[in-house]
C-alpha cells in the first residue's frame, strides 16, 4: 500500500493560490486514484440554498437524462420544507425541482441545474472519473471523486486554477493495495476501522453514517458507499476466497 502526500509549492496561481503538487511517498504501478478535495466559489450550485438555510445538502445522485441541463437528488436534514423550498426559488441556479420525501427530518429533493452554473461539474464527468459522493456549503462543494490516472486528476486541478473556483485538496490515495489489506482501499480501510472503533457495527448501534462523517470529513452518502465496497472486498478476500 502507498498514499500520495499533498505539498503546496513555493509558486502561487495568478489568483494568489498556492499550487499543490501531488508527491509519492511509496512504491507504484499504474492505477487509479481517490481524491477529497473541496472546490471553493460562491457560484458553485446550490451553495445559495446552504447558505441561506445555514445547512448541509448532501448530494445523493447525478441524474442524466435526455435534456442539456443537468440534474441531481440532495437530502436535507433539520430543514423545514416550506424553508427549504423557498431557498430553492431563489436561487438563481435552480431551474426546476421537485421533492421526493419532504419532512423536518429529512427532505430530499430532485433538482435540474441552470448549465451556466455547472461548468466545473461537466469538467469533472468529462474526464475518466468517479464521483463517489458531494456535500454542498455555503462557500462550495465538498467532493470524493476517483480518478482513472493521476494525469486526469491533475488536468481537472488546472481547469479549476484557470476558472473563478479554488481547487483544494484534503486526501489523496492510490486504489490498488496488496499484502495483507485485503483489496481495501485506504478510504474504505479507514472507513471500516473507524465503524468499528465508534460502534456502527454494534446492537444495538452505537454511532451511525453522520457520526463516521464527522470524524472522517466526508459526506455520509460517501461513508455508505466505503463501507459497502469495503464489507465486499473482506468477503471476497476472506471467506468467499475458500470456496473458489
Amino acid at each position: 500500500m502507498f498514499v500520495e502526500r499533498l505539498r503546496p509549492r513555493r509558486s502561487v496561481s495568478a489568483r494568489g493560490n498556492p499550487q499543490y503538487a501531488f508527491i509519492l511517498v511509496g512504491r507504484a504501478t499504474h492505477m487509479s486514484v481517490i481524491c477529497e478535495f473541496e472546490l471553493q466559489s460562491a457560484d458553485m450550485p446550490l451553495c445559495a440554498v446552504a447558505a441561506e438555510l445555514d445547512t448541509r445538502l448532501i448530494v445523493d445522485t447525478v441524474v442524466s437524462g435526455t435534456t442539456a441541463e443537468p440534474a441531481l437528488v440532495f437530502s436535507a436534514t433539520g430543514v423545514e420544507p416550506d424553508a427549504l423550498e423557498s431557498a430553492l426559488l431563489g436561487d438563481e441556479s435552480v431551474v426546476e425541482f421537485v421533492a421526493m420525501d419532504s419532512a423536518i427530518v429529512e427532505s430530499r429533493y430532485r433538482v435540474v441545474l441552470d448549465t451556466d452554473y455547472v461548468e466545473m461539474y461537466t469538467q469533472l464527468v468529462d474526464r475518466q472519473t468517479y464521483p463517489m459522493g458531494a456535500l454542498v456549503t455555503e462557500h462550495g462543494w465538498k467532493v470524493s471523486t476517483q480518478f482513472a490516472d493521476r494525469a486526469d486528476l491533475e488536468a481537472f486541478r488546472d481547469a479549476c486554477q484557470s476558472s473563478s473556483v479554488t481547487f483544494r485538496p484534503h486526501r489523496l490515495c492510490e486504489t490498488e493495495h496488496g499484502g495483507d489489506d485485503y483489496g481495501l482501499s485506504a478510504p474504505q480501510r479507514e472507513a471500516l476501522l473507524a465503524a468499528h472503533r465508534q460502534g456502527y457495527f454494534t446492537v444495538p448501534r452505537e454511532a451511525d453514517l453522520t457520526d463516521l462523517s464527522a470524524e472522517l470529513d466526508a459526506t455520509t452518502s460517501a461513508i455508505s458507499e466505503r463501507l459497502r465496497r469495503g464489507t465486499d472486498q473482506l468477503i471476497d478476500h476472506t471467506i468467499a476466497s475458500s470456496e473458489q
